[in-house]
């Protein structure tokens, strides 16, 4: 059993439904120049097309703000409501060899930021361009950079994952991303009733204590690693995301142990400002499985989640887990579906 961070919440870099790149009309036949901008490795120009008279630079931490507020513009376009906040930015942009320097890329119109892409582990992107500025080829400028640079840095393929129907799954299409897996957000309603999930005989639940957290990455790993083709993930990458920062509190790792005493199951679970308890991670070792700790996991972070104000429930799964039965038996409801697509870094580039 295993769960992708909820778009995306995130995994990496707004790793499942945070990240889009958006151009309405990226297939145009705009013309396109050589831009003195930032490269990667000082190999990997930016081209933007004629009459773009955009400043290209690499995002900085003090742009993380801005960041937040076009990502959300460009997600109530497609989506029920924004979802990306400041912390997203933050545990993303704090992971080990997220260097902005060489894989991010800002355009600025003055100085307000109307695009921008972030080059993620294993080559997963996250990008946006405004919508006043769709339709001038920007965001073919931004994949091109991504495609060139993830070569430079030895990924083989740039990713995104995408709202299906939206915009970006069009533009990403029509640059010939291949479809890998769709994904879904679902949600637990406020009024729904929570219904008690009792565990096995000898079993325990409750928050993870310090000298247990190798031992609950090592469960989230073997679980996750279970998925064809999914990489694997550095307990310093992972602590990095979920131990670290302002927002990293005991309570946020719920861990069952067997009747030894040893981690069989985690849920690393966050609070978000909009009053949302989302599910980052959901594991169970895999000779544990079928004893209902995956519901007893589930139930207790949504209790948790209530008794510190945030009524409303919420995670992301893919197609690879087939646990989306799961989530919408314990009372759980699809509110978004998105697809995952990935272009190979030394494949064709449009023309």
């Amino acid at each position: 059993m295993s769960l992708l961070s909820p778009a995306a919440r995130s995994v990496s870099t707004f790793e499942t439904t945070k990240s889009t790149i958006r151009d309405a009309n990226s297939g145009d036949e705009t013309r396109r120049r050589e831009h003195a901008g930032p490269m990667c490795d000082g190999t990997t120009p930016c081209t933007l097309p004629d009459g773009a008279a955009l400043t290209v630079r690499p995002l900085e931490v003090t742009d993380a703000e801005a960041v937040v507020d076009l990502a959300r513009a460009d997600e109530i376009e497609s989506l029920p409501e924004a979802m990306t906040e400041l912390v997203d930015v933050q545990r993303s942009w704090r992971a080990p060899g997220t260097d902005l320097a060489a894989r991010s890329l800002g355009l600025l119109d003055g100085d307000e930021l109307v695009g921008y892409v972030v080059i993620g582990r294993h080559g997963r992107l996250d990008a946006v361009v405004s919508s006043s500025w769709r339709g001038r080829g920007l965001g073919r400028a931004l994949l091109d950079w991504a495609r060139a640079s993830a070569f430079a840095l030895d990924a083989v393929e740039v990713s995104q994952t995408v709202p299906v129907g939206s915009p970006a799954e069009a533009f990403l299409v029509a640059a010939g991303g291949r479809a890998e897996y769709d994904a879904w957000v679902l949600e637990l309603p406020a009024e729904r009733r929570l219904v008690d999930q009792p565990l096995p005989r000898g079993h325990t639940l409750d928050e993870g204590r310090p000298h247990e957290m190798r031992a609950v990455h090592r469960v989230i790993e073997d679980a996750f690693g279970e998925w064809p083709g999914r990489r694997s993930t550095s307990y310093e990458e992972w602590s990095a995301d979920f131990l670290e920062g302002a927002e990293a509190a005991s309570w946020r790792c719920r861990v069952v142990r067997g009747p030894q005493g040893a981690v069989v199951g985690v849920a690393m679970i966050i609070g978000s400002d909009d009053g949302m308890l989302w599910v980052d991670e959901l594991a169970v070792a895999a000779d544990r499985r079928g004893l209902g700790l995956a519901r007893a996991l589930l139930a207790d972070s949504f209790a948790e989640g209530r008794s510190r104000g945030f009524a409303r429930s919420g995670l992301s799964t893919d197609s690879r887990t087939g646990a989306l039965g799961l989530y919408e038996h314990v009372g759980m409801e699809v509110v978004s579906t998105f697809r995952h697509y990935a272009l190979d870094v030394d494949g064709p580039r449009q023309d």
